[in-house]
């Protein structure tokens, strides 16, 4: 006798061994029709007999109760992707640091990204020389904040926007910028900032290139440190 699958010798059984072993795999059944051995996904050579689409339960429960994909910045929907339209529009292009708690809950800590210097207080900051304007102020027990946010209220709009100076020192209300780059729409964009601060009054050190050469030159007679 002839395996009814494969075809190879069986003996007097109707299956050889290989395809008997597939019956435990639920890969190969009788035809509730002719009684006669076919593969599980195939129609019946003997009678036509369609295979029987089955549906593994444990399979189905457990699509039905696993959460879907969320975008992991905003955790609104987000079709199944990692991030909604509004954050991958908003976010594309930066570094985000985000800090992820119970693997569920997200809180946005550095939207900007990019903190790859490190400081002397092992703080980390976007730039080399903001590493060196902040290991200088640690270095002369100098209290500072990196990037404390300044509110202001935008005169056109009406609504209230923030600045994110590079340092903040608390024990002299005082903030200090670093401009880098020389390029007009820069310079433009620090011209706007500082009327902010002045319009609020606010103390600010505009630090350039040049002064990174003698840190203490500069900031020295502005903070009395002897």
């Amino acid at each position: 006798m002839n395996c009814q699958i494969c075809g190879k010798p069986s003996g007097y059984l109707p299956l050889c061994k290989s395809c008997f072993k597939l019956k435990d795999e639920n890969k190969v059944m009788k035809c509730p029709v002719c009684d006669k051995w076919r593969k599980t996904d195939e129609v019946c050579p003997s009678c036509g007999n369609k295979p029987i689409q089955t549906i593994d339960t444990n399979k189905q429960q457990e699509s039905d109760t696993t959460p879907k994909l969320t975008c992991i910045i905003c955790g609104e929907n987000s079709n199944g992707l990692h991030f909604c339209k509004k954050c991958y529009a908003k976010y594309k292009d930066r570094s985000v640091d985000i800090r992820i708690t119970n693997c569920t809950e997200t809180e946005i800590l550095d939207e900007y990204g990019n903190l790859i210097y490190r400081c002397d207080d092992g703080r980390k900051v976007r730039s080399r020389a903001e590493a060196i304007i902040c290991s200088w102020l640690y270095n002369n027990k100098i209290r500072v904040k990196y990037e404390e946010p300044v509110y202001y209220l935008d005169e056109k709009t009406g609504e209230t926007k923030e600045l994110h100076p590079d340092f903040y020192l608390p024990d002299y209300e005082l903030y200090i910028e670093y401009n880098e780059l020389s390029n007009p729409k820069y310079l433009k964009s620090k011209e706007y900032t500082q009327k902010i601060y002045d319009k609020l009054g606010l103390k600010v050190i505009i630090m350039t290139d040049k002064d990174l050469q003698d840190v203490s030159a500069c900031l020295k007679p502005k903070l009395i440190i002897r």
